[in-house]
């Protein structure tokens, strides 16, 4: 017969996830210092793991920005579980004793917006805006699973961690002014996701496109490659210096130009591959090689496969 000790590590083990006895929220909080860098004078970002949801990085990796406004601080983006919000909470707090006054999800990646529950948990007035396709997919079953899924690939990192949904919708053409600065909010359909949404701080010059842009970084790819160009185009003639993706580093013009190469090479060679007759299946070695120059980027390994299948079934179909 087991004793009580034994009996509590063996439902700990249930689902194959073993937590320490002694585990409890708050030796989940975020581990590791990551710097707020500056983007202008009031813009601030984190740069988050460039690489794939893991134990080692909590399952954190997005870039979260916070915007210093006369009224409060904004939140775009905070991340993937109750503990960058908070860590998003404290970073706060550096830049302005005031309280954050509004989250902004891009779209209803999991890794994005989970940190909705920390940010919320302290400051419950703030408000969430989102997509309205956000809104939705975060509030169903889906959201659950983002939660279910991060944290089993991050070994229990999240664990605690609930669904908070957004709670105003946006769309395309709305000016949002908080605190004295313009949140020009643009919703491209579909690009990477079916919820994207990019946000212009104007008066900063600051353009954050979310998961539309990814700077040497290749995962989950849902929507649409000629969407995506597209979608890049508006954030490159927008006027703004700053460009800030999803995963990888902020900078200028040539990050856009450099993801713009890769979906534009990728989606090239299986068109080539698709006019010579081959299958997903048969063009997938042929056109990882001619997309060799791109291997060290994150993630390329792991996902290159189902990056390639999309661009099949978006070329298939434009071929009707």
């Amino acid at each position: 017969m087991l004793n009580n000790t034994n009996f509590l590590q063996s439902l700990l083990v249930c689902g194959g996830l073993l937590m320490s006895l002694n585990t409890t929220a708050a030796d989940l909080s975020i581990k590791k210092d990551y710097p707020l860098e500056k983007l202008s004078a009031n813009v601030y970002v984190i740069h988050g793991p460039n690489e794939e949801v893991s134990k080692a990085n909590q399952g954190f990796r997005n870039n979260p920005v916070l915007v210093n406004t006369k009224a409060g601080v904004v939140v775009i983006d905070p991340g993937s579980s109750l503990y960058t919000g908070e860590m998003l909470v404290k970073k706060a707090k550096t830049i302005s004793p005031k309280p954050i006054i509004a989250v902004f999800n891009t779209h209803d990646h999991g890794d994005h917006w989970l940190g909705n529950h920390g940010i919320k948990k302290h400051y419950s007035n703030a408000t969430i805006y989102a997509h309205q396709a956000s809104k939705l997919a975060i509030a169903s079953d889906e959201g659950a699973n983002w939660i279910k899924a991060i944290n089993r690939q991050s070994k229990g990192q999240i664990e605690g961690t609930k669904v908070v949904a957004p709670e105003k919708i946006i769309k395309d053409g709305d000016r949002i002014k908080l605190g004295g600065i313009t949140f020009r909010i643009y919703s491209p359909g579909k690009a990477h996701s079916n919820s994207d949404i990019m946000i212009q701080i104007v008066e900063e010059k600051v353009f954050v496109f979310g998961d539309v842009l990814r700077d040497q970084n290749l995962s989950l790819f849902m929507a649409s490659y000629t969407g995506n160009l597209k979608a890049l185009d508006i954030g490159q003639k927008s006027g703004a210096k700053v460009f800030v993706p999803g995963h990888g580093k902020s900078g200028g013009k040539e990050i856009i130009n450099r993801y713009r190469k890769f979906i534009t090479a990728l989606k090239g060679e299986v068109k080539k591959q698709f006019e010579a007759g081959l299958s997903d299946f048969e063009m997938a070695p042929k056109v990882t090689r001619a997309l060799n120059k791109y291997k060290s980027w994150s993630g390329f390994k792991d996902n290159i496969g189902k990056l390639i299948n999309l661009a099949y079934l978006e070329v298939e179909n434009e071929s009707f």
